[in-house]
């Protein structure tokens, strides 16, 4: 028992135009927090704050390609793609997560190389812009992780946690001007651990979205709760007697479901085909996550 009809992505109550419009929120704050770290970091004579300012360059670029992704996810299914482009999303965040990683890697390398040298105490500016990017980069992350939880977007929970990791990568970038700053060139080298552990800080949290997000794009079952909601759902309809299993996956910011319905042996067909559209209406209604659901009806093997 089949049917293909799903839920348009393009309409305009769509979670995609909801988390597109948190993208474009992104965007804006994080240029603005990209110009005045590199202005700054030059003016004031910070490599940890220009090193962070190239940490938002490439959250700039992030949010540029998340826009973008989440734009072209929305197009509907065609003939080469019958699932729709969902996992553009996907896609796209784990490239964004791959020029984190060698951002970061760059800025280690560079961090290392300087060690060695001693450096003039930067601007007392420097400490004041990393203050208040800590201050809007926390504010960002909160508003972030809300959307995110709100749409079940991987892309934008990607995108939350690089916020949390850069307020503790411009954290470090406060801790180490300001131990410069006090203690003058001798402690010149902390200004230099300071971007190393922006580096690193970058290194990490882009391994662990690279990680993530490859296991979704490789069909990765949704999560529990998605399943058990369905399972329970579906064995308390009329007619049902029980659920055989449930399988899915997950494109972008929604999940294709096979489900696989027990019904009476002596069932018609057009009885079970009414039952199917029935069943998956339901659920569909009552789950917005849901794509598309191709609901099986098997004989049950309690029938009389």
């Amino acid at each position: 028992m089949t049917d293909h009809e799903t839920i348009p992505l393009t309409d305009p109550a769509s979670p995609y135009d909801a988390a597109s419009a948190a993208a474009r929120w992104m965007l804006v704050f994080n240029g603005l927090l990209c110009t005045v770290k590199l202005l700054f970091g030059w003016l004031g004579g910070s490599f940890p704050l220009l090193a962070d300012g190239v940490n938002n360059l490439t959250d700039v670029g992030i949010s540029l390609a998340l826009f973008a992704g989440l734009r072209l996810a929305q197009r509907p299914a065609d003939s080469e793609h019958a699932y729709g482009h969902g996992k553009i999303e996907q896609e796209i965040a784990r490239l964004m997560a791959v020029g984190v990683l060698i951002t970061g890697g760059l800025i280690v390398v560079e961090s290392i190389r300087r060690l060695p040298d001693h450096h003039t105490a930067p601007h007392p500016a420097v400490l004041v812009v990393a203050f208040v990017a800590i201050v809007v980069k926390s504010w960002m992350y909160r508003y972030q992780t809300r959307k995110a939880d709100d749409l079940d977007s991987h892309a934008l929970r990607a995108d939350a946690m690089n916020h949390k990791w850069d307020v503790a990568a411009t954290t470090c970038v406060l801790i180490g001007a300001g131990a410069v700053w006090l203690g003058g060139p001798t402690w010149s080298h902390v200004d230099d651990l300071a971007a190393l552990a922006v580096g690193i800080i970058m290194i990490v949290i882009a391994a662990q979205s690279v990680y993530t997000i490859s296991s979704e794009l490789l069909d990765r079952m949704p999560p529990d709760h998605v399943v058990n909601h369905v399972r329970c759902l579906a064995s308390a309809f009329p007619r049902v007697q029980g659920v055989d299993r449930v399988v899915g996956r997950r494109s972008g910011l929604g999940f294709f479901l096979d489900l696989h319905l027990e019904v009476k042996a002596d069932m018609s067909v057009r009885d079970a085909h009414e039952l199917g559209h029935q069943v998956k209406g339901w659920l569909m209604a009552e789950l917005p996550e849901i794509t598309d659901i191709v609901v099986h009806l098997e004989p049950s093997h309690s029938s009389d």
